[in-house]
């Protein structure tokens, strides 16, 4: 049997569920629907979302699987991810230890989550359940916004906290993910395609986001509380009570198992 493994940073998402899922975007529906119709999958297709967290991405899968099976290895994020997504069926389980049958899906959908998996773990417990020629695609969404006003100074006092756990490895900005993609025998290369993403939120919707990232999550109560009343306090001096406008772009990975 595969050993289970979270990484530990990523454990603070168990505490941090319901601040999780109001405050992190939805997914658009265009970027899976790219993805969908690439891979050919069809109304009866099964599909597993992997580290399925609150079911964000379970969400915009429900309406197009024939059979949705969520994966998801922290119990605060499986409780929200059931109210969140009636229709999956929830399970637990790990990128490097899935509790499912050889050939079960269609395709795996990775939301936000492949830079926590050990990768050369996960890559031939992927391709085990997938269907042949199955369909791998991984998903993120990353902030456009370093040309507004309170982005310096915003950034700047959130990089005042500690990030003890915070690694190149568990980033997935430093692209370090993709390294077992470029090893493996198991898999297709990676097509990519990026999306716009508008957001429209406000000071405390902003805030709110800020405090579901892993390593804000991670803090102490306190350290959190304070550092949140700082941005608010920021964002307010410089916005006052306007809407926020995130850009975002929405970058999707896929490929298929050989």
């Amino acid at each position: 049997m595969t050993e289970r493994r979270i990484d530990p940073l990523a454990e603070a998402f168990s505490g941090a569920a319901d601040r999780y899922e109001r405050g992190r975007p939805a997914y658009r529906p265009e970027p899976i629907d790219w993805a969908w119709e690439t891979l050919g999958l069809r109304g009866d297709a099964t599909v597993i979302d992997l580290a399925a967290g609150t079911g964000k991405l379970a969400v915009q899968l429900a309406g197009r699987a024939g059979r949705l099976i969520a994966v998801e290895p922290l119990e605060g994020m499986r409780a929200v991810l059931a109210r969140q997504a009636p229709e999956a069926e929830v399970v637990d389980g790990t990128a490097e230890h899935l509790p499912l049958p050889d050939g079960t899906a269609d395709a795996v959908f990775v939301g936000e989550a492949f830079h926590w998996f050990d990768g050369e773990r996960a890559l031939p417990e992927i391709h085990r359940v997938l269907r042949s020629r199955g369909g791998l695609v991984l998903v993120w969404n990353a902030g456009e916004w370093d040309d507004q006003p309170w982005t310096d100074e915003v950034f700047a006092r959130i990089d005042q906290e500690p990030k003890p756990d915070v690694r190149p490895e568990n980033r997935p900005w430093s692209g370090l993910w993709r390294r077992p993609f470029e090893d493996t025998p198991l898999f297709d290369p990676l097509e990519k395609r990026s999306f716009p993403h508008t957001v429209h939120t406000d000071v405390d919707g902003f805030v709110l986001m800020v405090s579901t990232w892993s390593f804000v999550a991670a803090l102490p109560e306190e350290a959190r509380e304070r550092l949140a009343d700082d941005l608010r306090r920021m964002l307010t001096d410089r916005l006052g009570g306007s809407e926020m406008t995130l850009r975002l772009r929405t970058d999707v990975y896929l490929t298929r198992a050989r």
